[in-house]
């Protein structure tokens, strides 16, 4: 970070197209040398350019190119960019352009991302990258553009920006057009911040062959039929089924056996609104439950006996996520809490949010275990994100979702490759929210070699 360069960018008619005049602090900076030809990039951009050191702007760190050079390579005068060479080649930057669902709404383009979105273009100007927002439907291989959205005084503003160097992945389930367009981009030299993340099931095999986390992980197993719904059943008294594949605590149905009445009770949340039923056996029960899980794929999970607070269920929301040292490190760490009733703590289906020290206070005397606690936080959630990266490639953030039973254990619940962070507002920490939007693009920055 401290080696990053930012540079004046200046328009001037008096260089002619096919050359770039660069301040003699810039020219020491990168090492070049006058009358040399460079490659000069802007994302995947680029164009050769004769190199042409000024003798006057002392201290001055600029380059200074002919309008139509700034146009064909997306760049606006008096601006500060990120700088680096390499060889022949100057990079400009980086370009990062950030991949997400598009809503036809002028005010809110991309739906509930739009200001966290927001938030990420003018984090990333800041540091000197060129930054915009776009839909995976708005690439044009052809042409080698995006048609995407900054933010400026006036609200959103649409323009056409150069391949990216960077992507950072925000869009929600990956469909089959997704997945190929992220594969062509790749193609062309983009690097993406995060890959798509395997499913319940695959993350829990992954974690299972770290034989350091076994005693994290409550048992699990895939439902390939009912039956091993009705085995986990009798060997526990309560599990969750959760689908393969999903988000926001969608779909999870929970189920509690009742020993003297041999009758098995769920609970799951239509629409935000709380479902009960009960079954007299594993039959009727499949018939119920059948109308939720349609034919999508489960696990089925033990039951953990969470600590609540006033009556609702609490669980543990760990950020992790890289920055320009590319090193895996805790953002933050938060509570989310249930709504009444609520058998999930997801904040988009009503929960709230608490600092862990209220919630470790609260419920453990001893602080020998706060701190013990604590310790498992910190190390399952790195070891547990390295070692899902491991198998599915370079990775920038990770939300680790995590369980403290009423006995003081710590459980790993979930990992989620595309995190929120309004959780950390909800705890009165806009700090950590405000750094939780800051990495991601400085991770971008180190992914761009700047």
């Amino acid at each position: 970070m401290d080696n990053f360069i930012l540079a004046n960018a200046i328009i001037n008619s008096n260089v002619d197209s096919n050359s770039i005049l660069i301040s003699k602090p810039l020219a020491k900076k990168l090492d070049l040398k006058n009358e040399e030809n460079i490659i000069f990039y802007v994302g995947q951009t680029k164009k050769i350019l004769k190199v042409k050191i000024a003798s006057t702007g002392k201290d001055v760190l600029s380059f200074s190119l002919a309008n139509i050079v700034f146009k064909k390579m997306y760049l606006k005068s008096s601006q500060k960019y990120g700088i680096r060479s390499n060889d022949n080649e100057v990079h400009i930057g980086p370009v990062v352009g950030i991949m997400a669902d598009f809503f036809n709404d002028t005010k809110r383009p991309f739906g509930g991302q739009t200001h966290f979105i927001k938030q990420l273009l003018i984090s990333g100007k800041a540091i000197g990258q060129i930054c915009f927002a776009f839909s995976p439907y708005s690439v044009d291989i052809a042409k080698g553009i995006i048609i995407g959205y900054t933010y400026g005084r006036r609200g959103w503003i649409k323009s056409a920006f150069p391949i990216p160097d960077v992507i950072y992945p925000r869009e929600r389930a990956y469909s089959r057009t997704k997945l190929q367009m992220r594969k062509r981009l790749e193609s062309l030299g983009v690097t993406l911040l995060n890959p798509t993340l395997v499913g319940k099931w695959e993350t829990h095999k992954l974690l299972m062959e770290n034989q350091q986390l076994h005693k994290f992980l409550p048992e699990t197993r895939l439902a390939t039929s009912f039956n091993e719904v009705g085995q986990m059943l009798k060997k526990y008294d309560g599990v969750y089924l959760k689908p393969v594949t999903g988000s926001q605590g969608k779909n999870i149905i929970n189920v509690t056996k009742k020993k003297a009445s041999l009758i098995y009770e769920f609970k799951y949340m239509n629409e935000e609104r709380l479902v009960k039923g009960s079954a007299g056996n594993l039959n009727n029960l499949k018939a119920y439950l059948r109308k939720v899980m349609g034919n999508r794929s489960y696990i089925v999970q033990k039951e953990i006996k969470l600590i609540k607070s006033e009556g609702n269920i609490v669980d543990v929301r760990v950020l992790v996520q890289k920055d320009n040292t590319g090193e895996w490190d805790i953002t933050g760490i938060a509570c989310r809490i249930g709504s009444n009733g609520s058998i999930t703590s997801n904040i988009s289906s009503g929960g709230s949010g608490k600092k862990i020290e209220e919630i470790l206070t609260q419920h453990i005397s001893l602080e020998r275990d706060r701190r013990r606690i604590m310790d498992d936080i910190y190390y399952l959630s790195i070891e547990a994100t390295k070692t899902i990266e491991k198998n599915i490639g370079q990775s920038g953030e990770m939300g680790i979702d995590l369980g403290i039973d009423t006995s003081g254990n710590v459980w790993f619940i979930e990992a989620n490759i595309r995190p929120a962070r309004q959780v950390f507002n909800l705890i009165g920490e806009p700090d950590t929210r405000l750094k939780s939007v800051e990495r991601p693009m400085l991770y971008a920055r180190y992914l761009a070699g700047f």
